[in-house]
């Protein structure tokens, strides 16, 4: 922790000496704009502003801004998560097989078999709530991160279930020996795709996202 406050104030004098004087004299413009850059060198240094940190900062450096400047950042960054949220937080977690059916970048329905890692609630875009699932899929070497918005409609289920989801999303129109045409019964993003795929599991899921509602239901 000393080390912490300790960098945390390096940083922050790095950006008063850009103005050459004490922080006192600065006026109310430079002031923030030091602010800001102490708050821009935390972000890019993934530094986590904590209560116990900021309390450390509170009593070495008692006359310093620091302290009122780590609170701002910390509000600025905090993302609220629902008890539901919480819920399906508690319910992912690490080590658990599951299934997440869900759209792909097409539009079209997609069943991935996968090993939860971490599961979080932060911000994406414009969006103060999305949920991230880091996960490692099945056959898969590295972590991939699934990030869940709330419009979106996914369903994760337990375990690696047995299901073909191309045959409930398509059709076969010919067929030979050679050459299959198949069609998709619905067009791209088409929310009859998961009411098809909930009729045909007999199966209730861990998790899901409900599009209509845009709401997380366990």
């Amino acid at each position: 922790m000393d080390y912490k406050v300790d960098y945390l104030s390096e940083l922050l004098a790095e950006q008063i000496r850009k103005f050459d004087d004490r922080y006192s004299n600065l006026s109310d413009a430079e002031k923030g704009s030091v602010k800001l850059g102490f708050h821009l060198d935390l972000a890019d240094n993934n530094i986590a502003v904590t209560d116990e940190l900021i309390e450390a900062v509170k009593i070495e450096f008692s006359n310093s801004p620091m302290a009122d400047m780590l609170i701002d950042y910390k509000q600025l960054n905090t993302v609220e998560i629902t008890e539901t949220q919480q819920e399906t937080i508690n319910k992912l977690e690490e080590g658990r097989k599951v299934s997440i059916v869900k759209f792909s970048d097409f539009g079209f329905p997609q069943l991935i078999h996968t090993v939860v890692q971490f599961v979080k609630v932060d911000r994406y875009a414009q969006y103060d709530n999305a949920l991230y699932i880091t996960h490692k899929p099945k056959r898969k070497r590295s972590n991939w991160v699934e990030i869940i918005l709330p419009y979106q409609e996914v369903a994760v289920y337990d375990g690696w279930i047995d299901f073909d989801i191309d045959a409930i999303s398509q059709t076969t129109i010919t067929s030979s020996l050679h050459v299959t045409v198949k069609q998709s019964r619905y067009s791209s993003f088409d929310p009859q795709f998961m009411v098809d795929i909930r009729s045909k599991l007999n199966q209730n899921p861990l998790v899901t996202i409900n599009s209509k509602k845009e709401t997380i239901t366990c």
